[in-house]
């Protein structure tokens, strides 16, 4: 008779310890940004929150440098199933959500706070909807930075860039921002830059602090204008369809994750933009501010383009009233 419970016991335990491994799930992350930035820091937050929230049963893995591919690569595996959640910044993002590119237009936040206020407000919610309708999931706003200026010879004024070659993403906003600011903008790939730097191929580009010291651009353009003429943002994402897929429990989590990742990943990118200036400046990079209005005057021609809807234009005036 004992030995009868016992081998019940055990089997039991057997079924359980099945079952339970049966419902652990694994999310695979993938983001474009080294393991010091801050991308990397808001999912292992992430991660940290999931698996606090389901008692260890899920658990995230994440890929950082574009491990899994470059971020429309990375796009394209959350649709088809290869890649569970990404963050590309916002500007790739819409040559599958349009509507997104309210946020790609230079000059459009006043600070970070505004920023925040337009994410986690009626606008954010709205673009959320709009992600929904293409077939993916918002788990929060990142921030990728507040953009400068990066340049060979200094710039201390915006004639300064007449003429000159300065790399941007490959997001037509970007490029055409940069044209009406007087340089030649050059989109090129990101992992070719400082190569292009070195050469002479290009004469600058645009970056915030983080990537700027993360990737030693100072090294070969050691001038920083200090114009914030963007600060980007990157979205949080999943696939629709992989986040239905998922027990419900584990959709709680995953929201729960991605606003309390959201907030940190923020929170950490302006306390390492106000220490790696000061180690810019350690390092020798010299700064410049240039006078900004003649940025802020140029870059209207910038909205007549691309505010070309009437539903960026809406999104556009609730911006406008945030500020």
């Amino acid at each position: 008779m004992k030995k009868s419970i016992a081998v019940g016991i055990v089997a039991l335990a057997s079924v359980y310890s099945t079952f339970s491994w049966a419902e652990s799930i694994v999310l695979r992350a993938g983001h474009s940004a080294n393991l010091t930035e801050p991308y990397q820091k808001g999912l292992e937050k992430f991660a940290e929150v999931v698996e606090r929230e389901t008692d260890g049963e899920v658990t995230v893995q994440i890929f950082p440098n574009n491990q899994l591919g470059n971020e429309r690569e990375m796009i394209e595996g959350l649709l088809l199933g290869t890649l569970d959640i990404a963050v590309p910044t916002n500007g790739v993002l819409t040559n599958f959500v349009s509507e997104l590119s309210i946020f790609d237009l230079p000059f459009l936040f006043d600070d970070r706070q505004h920023m925040y206020r337009v994410m986690d407000g009626e606008v954010g919610e709205r673009l959320a909807d709009s992600m929904q309708e293409s077939s993916f999931k918002l788990l929060g706003f990142y921030e990728a930075g507040v953009r400068h200026i990066v340049t060979k010879e200094p710039v201390n004024r915006i004639e300064d860039l007449e003429r000159q070659s300065i790399r941007t993403m490959q997001i037509p906003a970007h490029v055409a921002a940069f044209n009406e600011f007087g340089a030649n903008a050059s989109p090129l790939a990101y992992s070719e830059l400082y190569a292009a730097l070195e050469s002479g191929v290009v004469d600058g580009a645009e970056a915030a602090f983080t990537n700027y010291q993360a990737q030693r651009f100072y090294e070969v353009a050691p001038y920083l204008a200090e114009v914030s003429w963007t600060t980007l943002v990157a979205d949080l994402i999943m696939s629709e369809e992989r986040f239905q897929s998922l027990p419900e429990d584990v959709q709680q989590a995953v929201m729960i994750a991605g606003k309390e990742s959201a907030q940190y990943e923020r929170q950490v990118y302006a306390e390492m933009d106000a220490r790696i200036r000061e180690e810019l400046l350690s390092a020798g990079v010299e700064f410049t501010q240039p006078e900004i209005e003649p940025f802020r005057e140029r870059s209207q021609a910038v909205y007549s383009e691309f505010v070309d809807t009437d539903q960026k234009q809406e999104l556009l005036d609730v911006i406008e009233q945030l500020r």
